[in-house]
C-alpha cells in the first residue's frame, strides 16, 4: 500500500500511453468531423448530432468501466488487464472510422465512433486511474499527472507532424491526411501499451469496493468538491474541443490557410507544452485549484486576439495559437491531479478506494462537454449561415460570424470557472489531514490481520 518509486527510465516507459490521448482525440476533434461533413455526403447538422449519439453510449461505458476495474482484481492487477483488452479494440476501431469508404452513411460513423470510445475508455481509464494510485502525495501527484500532460502534449505535436509534413512534401487529399494520422495512432498505441504494462507495477491497494449501490451512490453524490470539479471538468473540456471541431473551418476559410493546418495545430500544442511548467509551479507552490483559475483567466483573455486577426499571415497566425493553446496543459492536467484529492475524500466516508469509479466520472463530464460542443458548435454553423461544402465561397459576413463564435462561447466557459473554484474545499493542508486518516486507518486493517 506504500507509494511506488521507480527510476526515470521507468516512469517515462509508463507514461508512453499518453502519447495517445491528445493525438487521438485532437484528431477526432479536429479532423474527423470535416472529413465527414466535407467528404463523407453527411450535412455538417447530422455529424454534430451523430458525434452527440455516440458520446450517449461513450458515457454509459466510462463509468461501467470505472465500476468493473475498481471491483476486480486479477494476479497482474485491476489496471493493467484492462489497458492491454483495449488495444485490438482501439485499432480495429482506428482503422474503419479514419478510412471510411467514399460515401460513408451516418449509422457507419455512429458504429465505428461508438466502438473507438468502448476502447478509449478501457485504456485511459486503466492507465490514468493506475498513475494517479501510484502517490497519495499532494504534491508527488501533481508531478506525476504532469509527466502525463507532457506525454499528451507531445503526443499531439507528433500527430499534428504527420498532416503537416505530408502538406509540405506531397499534395494530399483530404481523406489522405484523415488516413495518415489514422496510421499513425495504429502504430503507436500498441507499442506504448507494451512499454507501460512492463514499466511499473500497480501500488496494493486494501480495497473494499462493494459498498452497495445505495450507499455507495449517496457517498458520490453528496461529494460537494466532486460536483464542483466535474462542472469545472465539463467547462473546460468544451471550451478545448469547441476550439478545435471549428479550428480546420476557422483557418481554412476565415483565415485563408487552408494548406496549413497540421502546422498551426502543432503551435496550438506547443502552446499548451510551454505553460505546463508555470501550471505545475504555480499549483505547487499554492495550490492545485489556485492554479488553475489563474490558467483559465488566461484561456479567457488570450482567444480576443482571434477576432483582430488578419486573414492570409501564416506568423501571426502562429503566435496567436501559441498564445491561445498556453492554458491548454491547465485544462487537462489539473482536473485529474485534483480528482486524485477528491478521491481521497471518498476514501475517508466509503473506507473503498474507487479512483477507477471517480476518474471515469471525470471522463464521463469531458465526453458529454466534448460531444456537446461538437453539437452546438456545428448547429451553430447552420444557425449563422456557414455552410462547409462552400468553403471560401461562405459570405464575408458567415465567416466574420465563424470569427465570433470560436471566441465567445469558450470566454464565457472560462468566466464560469472561475467563480466556480472560489472557496473550493480541498487544499493541499486538508488533503494531508484526508491521507492521514487513510493511513492510520489501513495500518490498524494491517495489524488486525
Amino acid at each position: 500500500m506504500s507509494d511506488i518509486y521507480a527510476s526515470n527510465t521507468r516512469m517515462l516507459g509508463f507514461s508512453l500511453p499518453a502519447l495517445g490521448l491528445n493525438s487521438l482525440l485532437v484528431s477526432v476533434f479536429v479532423f474527423l468531423p470535416t472529413l465527414y461533413a466535407e467528404q463523407g455526403g453527411l450535412d455538417a447538422a447530422t455529424v454534430g448530432l451523430i458525434f452527440l449519439l455516440a458520446k450517449l453510449v461513450d458515457m454509459f461505458v466510462a463509468p461501467t468501466c470505472g465500476v468493473l476495474m475498481d471491483s476486480y482484481t486479477t494476479r497482474w492487477g485491476r489496471r493493467r488487464p484492462w489497458l492491454a483488452a483495449s488495444v485490438p479494440i482501439l485499432v480495429l476501431a482506428v482503422l474503419m472510422v479514419y478510412n471510411p469508404p467514399e460515401t460513408a452513411s451516418g449509422l457507419y460513423l455512429f458504429f465505428s465512433l461508438a466502438l473507438l470510445y468502448v476502447g478509449f475508455n478501457a485504456w485511459s481509464i486503466s492507465h490514468t486511474s493506475w498513475a494517479l494510485e501510484l502517490s497519495r502525495d499532494y504534491d508527488r501527484r501533481s508531478r506525476i499527472t504532469g509527466l502525463l500532460q507532457v506525454m499528451v502534449m507531445i503526443g499531439g505535436i507528433m500527430m499534428s507532424l504527420v498532416p503537416a509534413v505530408l502538406e509540405r512534401f506531397a499534395a494530399p487529399t483530404y481523406p489522405e491526411l484523415v488516413s495518415s494520422i489514422g496510421w499513425f495512432l495504429i502504430i503507436l498505441l500498441p507499442l506504448t501499451a507494451v512499454l507501460a504494462i512492463f514499466s511499473l507495477p500497480e501500488r496494493e491497494s486494501a480495497n473494499r469496493p462493494r459498498l452497495g449501490l445505495k450507499r455507495g451512490a449517496a457517498i458520490v453524490f453528496k461529494n460537494m468538491a466532486l460536483l464542483r470539479l466535474l462542472i469545472v471538468n465539463a467547462l473546460l473540456t468544451f471550451s478545448t474541443y469547441f476550439v478545435q471541431g471549428l479550428f480546420v473551418f476557422f483557418v481554412s476559410y476565415s483565415l485563408g490557410l487552408e494548406d496549413r493546418i497540421g502546422f498551426i495545430l502543432g503551435f496550438l500544442i506547443v502552446g499548451g507544452l510551454i505553460g505546463l511548467p508555470v501550471w505545475l509551479r504555480i499549483a505547487q507552490t499554492w495550490n492545485k485549484h489556485r492554479a488553475m483559475q489563474i490558467a483559465v483567466s488566461t484561456g479567457a483573455i488570450a482567444p480576443l486576439v482571434l477576432l483582430a486577426l488578419p486573414p492570409g499571415y501564416l506568423l501571426l497566425t502562429v503566435a496567436a495559437f501559441l498564445v491561445v493553446g498556453l492554458n491548454t496543459s491547465a485544462n487537462e492536467f489539473l482536473p485529474r491531479t485534483m480528482m486524485a484529492d477528491v478521491c481521497d475524500q471518498d476514501h475517508v466516508e466509503s473506507g473503498s478506494e474507487r479512483m477507477g469509479l471517480y476518474y471515469s466520472l471525470l471522463q464521463l463530464s469531458s465526453k458529454l462537454a466534448s460531444g456537446g460542443a461538437i453539437f452546438i458548435g456545428f448547429s451553430f454553423l447552420a444557425v449563422f449561415g456557414f455552410d462547409p461544402e462552400l468553403g471560401l465561397n461562405n459570405t464575408e459576413e458567415a465567416l466574420q460570424r465563424l470569427r465570433y463564435l470560436i471566441v465567445a462561447l469558450p470566454v464565457l466557459a472560462y468566466s464560469i470557472v472561475i467563480a466556480l473554484l472560489l472557496g473550493y474545499p480541498i487544499s493541499r493542508e486538508k488533503q494531508q489531514e484526508m491521507r492521514e486518516i487513510i493511513e492510520k486507518r489501513e495500518a490498524v486493517a494491517g495489524q488486525v490481520q
